[in-house]
């Protein structure tokens, strides 16, 4: 145990620096990353570009924009650096009146600056905004992604809309602009979490030319036009085509199912794709070109049944043909970070297979029972060689052209992250290269994780227990259960600030990967499919009793039960059986399953999962039974309902409906319902909510426990 001077708060939040988004430059010699902190006063979150020497640690800033600076990709040659900016002066004029599209103009825009520093240039400026930038092998062009509506293509900001043009008589001038207000859509998703509502906007490619001159802005062009979701795509060797992942199919918005398209760019635009193959699911931002061109490496699986429970393995795709081959069903471990209790993150950066500069093999991402860790695959063999190890996980990473130099995004249960340099051509660990936290982590007192594991239903159940800080030897102290979201991702040896605050405010804490989370291969991840709150709800009383059992300093008569999103409603789920629980959060969850599956973003595609393509009225009785709303009648515990207004993967009113019936039956209860805030509020919401809900979560805990 550290022996620092004081306990952590629910402010120290505010204090804390992320670290994302490493890009190594092509000759090896720098990093460009991210630094994101909280600007306290305005209560939002400022995010410059860095860039580190490898060799000397030396530190410089590279950007100074007023907002947020992210997604840093260098140019070819490594002269400039493309970046995202999003500013508050953008997000508040980009549109004249109310717009029934909540994600139009306030999204980034994509700008360039040299690297060695300077001015920075815009390059876009569309409504729909800019992501996901990578340059073209010469460097002439950038492709982005951005929200577009199919009839009106690539308007940029400031121009008229068409309701504007339908007449100049001043009630016309009137009832366009008093209805811009009203969303009207045709799109199964037409609202995206984070984002906002779409309505009829569609993520599409557009390319960006790209002059060093840097003078005016460059006349964007559409890869493809047409009623059709794209991913993020990436640049063949040769600069000739773009591949992308979709479904281009009528009704492919309404599938999981993805397809990989490979798009010509040297002819006329739009473009036509050419398909090359499917997988039932994909990790889409995870397409890789061999260094020669000829292969697609990818990351998902071919089972029509077991949706996002299934393990995500390597495959290669040959580009001529579009055949298709797995790699790794030896290994039976996700690719790519599924570690997903951080709170102190804000996008990681690339986490897909990267080629070795030689096609020999490739760089991926392997999750292993709550950990992460770069590996290397050899084509050759099909073995899988770790180049990192320790209880630790490793968020995202970036190579040089020569492949011997590799940055690593990398952190543990008592550091949020840093970067690391891993010289592939050298013996040796890591060596870190940032400290962003070091001042605030050197004068507060942290609770390590400790490992634990117990047997449930026949198999090995693995978690942490963080102890209570100031624990006395014989004294024993209150403990929570906090349960995990998903179902899916993985409990994962990462910095958690909520968790340290409640071990500083001297509660003991818990939490386990249950089955359905990956990390133990695609049997334990597939067990609860369609069947939520059987095998996991009792992997976590197993594991709380044998943590109970286990640690002398735990008092099995003060426990408490909480967790947000899917944790939400295994807390619920717990409630309605377990009386003795003394208190309790239901924090963004769903527990009404009848109408989840129409106001989540989300709800129609975890329908096809759960229950084997069922239409939510072809299968009523399993849905209520499966909803803990139902189940209400059996809670006595006092229980503190948390949600957020603009949540739209777990809508507001699983929260409401939760709260009402609990107070129609005289439990003890609170609703805490924030405004403007997402299903992302602990992760990533406004500063001072985020501090205001942790401040409700220790007095409920303090009241009851």
């Amino acid at each position: 145990m550290t022996t620092n001077s004081r306990r952590l708060t629910s402010r120290d939040l505010l204090r804390f620096h992320m670290c994302d988004d490493p890009q190594v430059s092509p000759d090896g010699r720098e990093v460009a990353w991210v630094r994101t902190w909280i600007d306290a006063e305005a209560n939002s979150y400022r995010s410059h570009i860095f860039v580190t020497g490898l060799e000397s640690g030396s530190t410089r800033r590279l950007t100074s924009g007023p907002g947020l600076d992210s997604y840093p990709r260098w140019s070819p040659d490594g002269r400039f650096i493309a970046y995202l900016a999003t500013t508050p002066a953008a997000t508040s004029a980009s549109v004249a009146v109310p717009h029934a599209v909540a994600a139009l103009g306030s999204g980034p825009q994509l700008m360039v600056i040299a690297a060695s520093g300077g001015k920075s240039h815009p390059l876009t400026n569309l409504p729909g905004g800019a992501r996901f930038p990578a340059w073209s092998p010469d460097g002439s062009r950038i492709a982005i992604t951005t929200l577009v509506e199919p009839q009106r293509g690539l308007a940029t900001v400031g121009e008229a809309d068409p309701l504007d043009e339908e007449g100049n008589e001043p009630l016309n001038q009137f009832y366009a602009r008093y209805n811009r207000d009203v969303l009207v859509t045709h799109r199964l998703r037409w609202k995206s979490d984070g984002l906002g509502l779409l309505g009829d906007h569609f993520h599409q490619i557009a390319l960006i030319p790209f002059n060093e001159n840097l003078t005016g802005l460059p006349a964007p062009a559409l890869l493809y036009d047409g009623l059709y979701d794209l991913s993020p795509p990436v640049w063949s060797p040769d600069g000739r085509h773009l591949a992308s992942t979709g479904n281009l199919s009528p009704n492919g918005e309404a599938l999981r199912k993805s397809f990989i398209y490979l798009f010509p760019v040297d002819g006329p635009l739009p473009a036509t794709p050419l398909e090359l193959c499917s997988l039932e699911e994909m990790r889409s931002s995870d397409l890789s070109f061999s260094p020669d061109g000829s292969l697609l490496a990818v990351c998902g699986h071919d089972d029509p049944v077991i949706g996002h429970y299934g393990t995500p393995h390597l495959w290669l795709i040959t580009v001529a043909t579009g055949e298709k081959r797995c790699l790794t069903r030896h290994v039976d471990r996700a690719l790519g970070d599924y570690s997903r209790n951080a709170d102190l993150r804000r996008y990681g950066g690339d986490d897909e297979p990267r080629w070795l500069p030689d096609g020999s093999g490739l760089l991926v991402l392997l999750n292993e029972a709550g950990t992460v860790h770069l590996n290397q695959f050899d084509l050759g063999s099909g073995q899988m060689t770790p180049r990192t190890s320790g209880d630790s996980v490793v968020t995202a990473f970036s190579m040089d052209n020569t492949g011997e130099r590799v940055v690593l995004l990398l952190g543990d249960s008592l550091n949020p992250g840093d970067l690391y340099l891993l010289e592939t051509n050298k013996p040796g660990q890591p060596r870190r290269l940032t400290a962003v936290n070091e001042a605030l982590l050197a004068e507060v007192e942290l609770s390590p994780a400790l490992r634990f594991s117990c047997e449930s239903g026949g198999v090995q159940i693995e978690g942490w227990v963080n102890p209570p800080l100031g624990r006395e030897a014989g004294q024993r102290y209150p403990v929570i259960l906090y349960t995990g979201g998903g179902p899916g991702g993985m409990r994962a040896s990462v910095f958690v600030h909520e968790f340290q605050l409640y071990a500083a405010h001297g509660y003991a804490v818990i939490n386990c990967n249950t089955r359905g989370n990956h990390g133990y291969g695609e049997p334990f991840s597939a067990a609860t499919r369609g069947h939520w709150g059987d095998l996991d709800y009792e992997d976590n009383m197993a594991f709380l009793r044998a943590a109970c059992t286990s640690f002398d300093f735990i008092d099995s008569e003060r426990m408490a039960v909480a967790g947000g999103s899917y944790g939400g409603y295994s807390a619920a789920w717990i409630i309605a059986r377990h009386p003795e629980f003394r208190a309790a959060v239901v924090d963004r969850s769903l527990v009404n399953r009848t109408s989840q599956v129409g106001t989540s973003d989300i709800g129609f595609l975890l329908d096809q999962v759960e229950f084997d393509k069922k239409l939510p009225w072809e299968n009523v009785a399993t849905l209520l039974e499966r909803s803990p709303l139902l189940q209400v009648a059996g809670v006595q515990t006092p229980t503190l309902v948390v949600h957020s207004a603009m949540d739209y993967r777990c809508a507001v009113e699983q929260g409401e409906q939760y709260y009402m019936a609990l107070k129609r039956l005289g439990v003890p209860t609170e609703l805490v319902r924030f405004p403007n805030e997402t299903h992302e509020l602990s992760r990533s919401g406004r500063p001072w909510h985020r501090v205001f809900r942790l401040d409700k979560y220790l007095d409920w805990f303090r009241r009851w426990l």
